[in-house]
């Protein structure tokens, strides 16, 4: 079996870069956004450096007022403690105290600021100015905490987002694999690799979606094969009274009349089969097409117990010699559907009956109820079924190795054509038997107004 997946994994189809590119453009567009953020986020603070620090810094400096000594020492306690550094401007505009070296500008020289308000601060980023109404002045805090660097927070997502690319890797992989997958086993198929098979196995819809084309990739091929063997066969089933006539017909024209003559019971029985042959052909198949329009059955209730008896009838003038059991179940209710080709179907299933089964011995034509439909039964006592031939029974052409050492004629059309018939009025058909003991068909038909 062909391996289409085999050319996929070593290299990523477009597919896969299309799911892995969309991937990395959203993680790019989340770090944007988180970046975009914080930084909104930190340009729009105005109530002091980590929360509340401006505020306790303020108080406490307006309480050491006149201690330049004492401010400074406060600003180095409240860098240690915070992170944040502090410059004390007096009512000049000059720096009386400050944690930081060299001291914090301030865009205030000339007059304090009245309320709090943010300042940028050269090398330092975002700060607060705050004013000192008992000093006359103001103070300047740096707006970052101790060891907060912008940098390292970008470098931190950048590492994060790259991270994510390339994990995301295998996820792309496991989306687009199936598919790619999928595509290429899909034109295998199409190019007439009917043993072209996806074999995913997948979890949830990918994996469903596997196995459905899978299953439906096995039915097409088993459908090709089978019209291949039916043209085989036919081919086959042609070549044999072909044959013979043209044997007749030169004997015929060598003159030889007594040998022609003999000849020419044997050509009417191989026209008697070839006509069977070709219009058992024509039947499957419109039935088989009857989803098209081609031959639509009809959808009549039908009388079964009538079907029966008049089935009975003609088995008994084409075989007078045969003994042929009816049992009618009055309780089995109409089916809707065809009546000639439920009379063809029990026609093939008693013919059948009467040529692997010799007289004295009956058959058994029974119509009984089952469940809401009604079923027919068609017994022998015949040569009977191997067990491992069950299952082939309605198989076009199919004839079991007891059936040709029997030498009876036939084109093994016949169980095909009946199991279409059953089909084709939604019921069932089946065989159950074992060498020497005969065979029982058992066709089910739904009841009343099945449609």
């Amino acid at each position: 079996m062909t391996d289409p997946g085999r050319r996929h994994r070593h290299r990523h189809g477009p597919l896969f870069w299309r799911i892995y590119l969309h991937g990395v453009l959203l993680l790019v567009l989340v770090g944007i956004a988180v970046g975009a953020v914080g930084f909104a986020l930190r340009g729009g603070r105005t109530h002091g450096p980590a929360g509340g620090v401006s505020a306790y810094a303020a108080g406490r400096i307006a309480e050491l007022a006149g201690t330049p000594a004492r401010m400074e020492e406060e600003l180095r306690r409240l860098r240690d403690a915070f992170g944040v550094e502090g410059t004390v401007y007096g009512r000049d505009g000059r720096p009386i105290a400050s944690s930081a070296e060299p001291p914090l500008e301030t865009p205030y020289v000339r007059s304090p600021p009245t309320r709090e308000v943010g300042v940028h601060l050269r090398g330092r980023g975002f700060g607060w100015a705050v004013p000192l109404p008992a000093l006359g002045g103001h103070v300047v805090l740096s707006g970052e905490p101790r060891g907060h660097d912008p940098a390292r927070g970008l470098l931190f997502i950048g590492a994060v987002l790259v991270a994510l690319a390339l994990g995301s890797v295998p996820l792309a992989r496991s989306i687009s694999a199936p598919l790619e997958r999928l595509t290429s086993t899909a034109r295998a198929l199409g190019a007439g690799d009917l043993s072209a098979r996806a074999n995913l196995r997948a979890r949830g819809e990918v994996g469903e979606l596997g196995r459905a084309f899978d299953e439906m990739a096995g039915r097409l091929e088993a459908l090709v094969r089978g019209e291949r063997e039916l043209l085989a066969n036919v081919s086959h089933e042609l070549r044999t009274p072909l044959a013979r006539m043209r044997v007749a017909l030169e004997l015929a024209a060598e003159g030889d009349r007594d040998r022609a003559r003999r000849h020419l019971a044997e050509i009417g029985a191989d026209l008697s089969e070839l006509d069977a042959l070709i219009d058992a052909v024509l039947a499957a198949a419109r039935l088989d097409a009857r989803g098209a329009g081609a031959w639509p059955i009809a959808r009549e209730p039908v009388d079964l117990a009538a079907v029966v008896h008049d089935a009975a009838e003609r088995f008994r003038e084409a075989h007078p010699d045969r003994t042929l059991e009816v049992q009618v179940d009055p309780a089995a209710p109409p089916v809707s559907g065809d009546a000639a080709l439920l009379r063809r179907l029990l026609a093939i299933l008693l013919d059948n009956a009467a040529k692997y089964s010799d007289a004295p011995a009956p058959v058994t034509l029974a119509l009984r109820a089952a469940g809401a439909g009604s079923a027919l039964e068609v017994a022998d006592r015949g040569i009977g079924v191997d067990p491992a031939d069950l299952p082939r029974l309605f198989t076009p052409f199919f004839r079991t190795e007891r059936s040709r050492a029997r030498g009876t004629r036939g084109t093994g059309l016949g169980l095909a054509l009946a199991r279409r018939i059953a089909f084709a009025h939604g019921g069932t058909i089946g065989a159950t038997g074992a060498p020497a003991e005969g065979t029982t068909f058992r066709v089910e038909l739904p009841g009343g107004g099945a449609t």
